[in-house]
């Protein structure tokens, strides 16, 4: 009777955690579903590459949501490894560098950061930055990012995401989350 007992306890101590693993398991899949990121294979930046943060489109109807971005971004990068992080400065004409259609703007911000040494602008837009509508109203970011080489002028990496968070989330708090996922393959090897 005795082995008894302890086989059963031991099978009850294996259901529960098979049990702890599958809900563990459920879980991380569940928080997996609440974004998406795709990005081309980034560059490799040292640590003192100077990276200039250009100014980001707002799609949005939130304002100053590019604004808002370019300033994670930059801190994302810093925070990151990079030593030189700098703002390029705001066209108050322009919307972003990124904009194909502000391509003027584009080539007079090419020429500053060429003139300020800057090897890399980074630019891009943001297309979702606000909290859903309805009774839970959770935090949503979309953004799209380029890296742009100053020396020739070429994309050398673009990457697009989105992350909801839940009802209880700050919105900064998603957008940071976001940001620095996707703005992790830039991060400086050593």
């Amino acid at each position: 009777m005795n082995g008894f007992k302890s086989g059963f306890k031991s099978s009850q101590r294996l259901t529960s955690w098979s049990s702890w693993c599958v809900a563990a398991l459920a879980a991380s899949m569940l928080l997996a579903g609440c974004g998406t990121l795709r990005q081309t294979a980034a560059p490799t930046l040292g640590a003192g590459d100077p990276v200039a943060v250009a100014t980001i489109a707002n799609y949005t109807e939130t304002p100053s949501a590019g604004s808002s971005a370019a300033s994670i971004a930059a801190s994302v990068l810093r925070t990151n490894g990079l030593k030189d992080v700098r703002f390029a400065p705001a066209d108050a004409g322009s919307n972003a560098l990124f904009d194909t259609a502000q391509r003027e703007g584009a080539e007079q911000k090419l020429e500053w950061a060429q003139s300020q040494q800057v090897k890399y602008v980074l630019t891009g837009a943001v297309e979702e930055w606000r909290y859903k509508t309805g009774v839970d109203g959770e935090p949503v970011v979309g953004l799209t990012l380029e890296l742009i080489d100053v020396q020739s002028g070429q994309v050398v990496w673009s990457a697009t995401g989105a992350r909801s968070g839940w009802s209880r989330s700050s919105l900064s708090s998603v957008a940071t989350s976001l940001i620095g996922s996707v703005l992790a393959p830039l991060a400086p090897r050593h």
